[in-house]
């Protein structure tokens, strides 16, 4: 199999030659349609509830059986359905890590009669019930609080015994909160394309560098498939951290030639940069 490319063609379809081809992947990272009437180019995302709860299990059910052992799968998700997704991904066998948050300051709200939306749900499931990958050390997080660094903290060990707490240097462990702002505006004009739902670079960076198993050497070395490429923002972090010195292996799956197009032109361009 030839990797780190983009794929023009039906997920519902590819998914189940890969299958047959006996592929597997270290992680799904993707962010399929949310059913809420968006303009892809096509139906996809405007499926009565029914349809679309059936169709979101058999792709899962087929990125099950593409995971490696111990690889994991992070599905994004929009409040609405996010708890039936839940549900289906216990019933097929997948085991619960974390409901994450994508939070974001800068979003905006086309209604004054509910809340402002600043959030976007995304779930992390494992294969295994014991062995998953997550690089606890690659994602830590400033302190919040300098003054709890300034005088000794005291906890209690496994026996009962005082312990001091020591701040780790590269900072606090990261929480299921994730702050990354979307691409509106001016600032993000240059990453933004014309994709209706696309994610930013620093937040799907964030999630390559938490869940991609690494080598001995300390290099991200694992398998990533993203089965709804959009434009192509997974391809381009993983190209970005492969001109470091890392060796990630991924594929896109995207069905409208439009996005592949996009999808194609920003790897070109990193490749330039």
């Amino acid at each position: 199999m030839e990797y780190n490319r983009v794929i023009n063609g039906d997920s519902d379809i590819i998914l189940k030659e890969f299958v047959k081809k006996g592929l597997k992947f270290d992680l799904v990272c993707t962010d399929p349609p949310y059913n809420l009437n968006k303009d892809f180019g096509n139906k996809s995302d405007m499926l009565e509830l029914d349809e679309f709860l059936n169709i979101t299990r058999e792709r899962l059910l087929l990125c099950k059986e593409l995971l490696k052992s111990d690889g994991s799968i992070l599905w994004f998700g929009i409040h609405h359905y996010i708890g039936f997704i839940q549900v289906i991904m216990y019933n097929i066998g997948l085991h619960y890590r974390r409901m994450n948050i994508w939070y974001y300051e800068n979003g905006f709200s086309r209604t004054s009669k509910s809340p402002l939306t600043q959030y976007e749900p995304f779930l992390w499931f494992s294969k295994s019930k014991t062995k998953w990958t997550y690089n606890v050390d690659d994602v830590r997080v400033p302190y919040k609080s300098t003054e709890r660094l300034k005088n000794p903290v005291y906890y209690k060990g496994k026996n009962g015994e005082r312990k001091i707490w020591t701040p780790n240097p590269n900072g606090a462990m990261r929480g299921d909160v994730w702050s990354f702002p979307t691409l509106a505006g001016k600032a993000y004009q240059s990453e933004r394309t014309a994709h209706p739902t696309q994610k930013p670079e620093s937040l799907i960076m964030e999630l390559i560098k938490a869940f991609c198993p690494k080598n001995s050497l300390g290099k991200y070395e694992g398998t990533i498939l993203d089965p709804f490429h959009g434009s192509g923002t997974l391809g381009v972090c993983c190209e970005k951290l492969n001109k470091q010195g890392h060796n990630i292996k991924w594929l896109g799956i995207e069905l409208e030639s439009k996005w592949c197009d996009i999808a194609n032109e920003r790897l070109k361009n990193n490749k330039q940069d």
